[in-house]
């Protein structure tokens, strides 16, 4: 089993979040992730001391995404929400391990719990932008709504996708997403 130790630890991640992707985490196996990634079990956990940690990774990652696509959308905050969407919806088992019931403790992670905060924190920023003269109470309050929205939206777009849902509204929805976030978010 031949592999370049410096990046090991990418390429155990890059497979397991393949398999993740694909197929669910419950589908990831830390042995099948050495046996794909073709190094030993041993060599493996020399760069993750345990599942918590390689899932700490795929959400790492996760968030690296969803934050760094933020970046090229300078101040289109419906446009932010779609890429949100969007992501949801290309990486349903990942947003899972990110926002669902996860038994991962990201206080354990604090970069994670960071990244976690810079993307809300890109909601309560397009909050004052469209409403500058808002109290922080009112942009919080705003904002949390907007992120339970897009969180309950890509739930029920997900849903109808598994469901082969063919409400034409939701289909308009999932296909004009900025518009949509447009007309609903602040009118």
């Amino acid at each position: 089993m031949s592999y370049h130790k410096k990046n090991l630890k990418e390429k155990l991640v890059e497979v397991a979040w393949n398999i993740c992707v694909a197929e669910s985490w419950e589908k990831v196996n830390m042995r099948e992730v050495a046996k794909k990634a073709r190094v030993s079990n041993t060599a493996f956990y020399r760069h993750l001391k345990n599942k918590n940690d390689l899932k700490a990774e795929l959400v790492r990652r996760g968030f690296e995404i969803i934050n760094n696509g933020k970046k090229n959308l300078t101040n289109n905050f419906s446009g932010y929400g779609a890429h949100y969407i969007r992501f949801g919806l290309k990486y349903p088992y990942i947003y899972d391990l990110m926002f669902g019931n996860t038994d991962l403790d990201i206080s354990l992670y604090p970069d994670i719990e960071a990244l976690f905060d810079e993307a809300f924190d890109g909601v309560i920023q397009g909050v004052k932008n469209f409403m500058p003269n808002a109290s922080d109470k009112d942009v919080m309050i705003k904002a949390v709504n907007i992120w339970a929205s897009v969180h309950g939206l890509v739930g029920i777009l997900r849903r109808s996708d598994l469901q082969a849902n063919k409400d034409k509204r939701l289909k308009w929805i999932k296909n004009n997403l900025e518009e949509y976030l447009k007309m609903t978010t602040f009118k």
